[in-house]
């Protein structure tokens, strides 16, 4: 692939404009009833989604670098792969949904949109061009029942 940044260093960037955000207008903060507590259901719900998907991948013995998805040796469905094709990356972005909720600024979802577009449009259309070649009809049949994002 001619990825030159790693998703995690896309995913720090993202938390970086989001306390850039609050720092920059904190003005604009809000807080309301259980704001930590969602936040943290968010958070885990991130952790878990995503560290599943690095799991999974390790159980069937394939790639877990998104620099190098050109040598995948399986094709994975299972798990959170049954509901999303990008599980690690939805992972990130609620991660930072649950950031945005705790900071509790509107400008902070800047963030959270860059990392969404970013991965969309520079990650994971590459790397699903690589599984296509790769693993051909299995993953079209596979794009048509699984939706990338949820």
């Amino acid at each position: 692939m001619k990825l030159k940044i790693p998703p995690v260093i896309i995913f720090f960037i993202s938390v970086a404009m989001m306390f850039g955000a609050y720092y920059v207008m904190p003005e604009w903060s809000y807080s309301f009833s259980y704001q930590t507590g969602i936040s943290r259901i968010f958070l885990a719900a991130g952790v878990l989604v995503a560290f599943s998907g690095i799991i999974i991948f390790r159980m069937n013995r394939t790639i877990t670098d998104p620099m190098h998805t050109d040598i995948a040796c399986a094709l994975v469905s299972a798990g959170f792969y049954q509901y999303t094709r990008i599980p690690m990356y939805l992972g990130m972005a609620l991660i930072l949904v649950g950031g945005l909720i705790r900071i509790g600024n509107p400008l902070s979802s800047f963030g959270l949109i860059f990392l969404v577009f970013y991965l969309d449009r520079f990650q994971i259309r590459q790397e699903e061009e690589v599984l296509s070649k790769l693993f051909g009809s299995r993953y079209e049949e596979y794009c048509k029942r699984v939706r990338r994002w949820i």
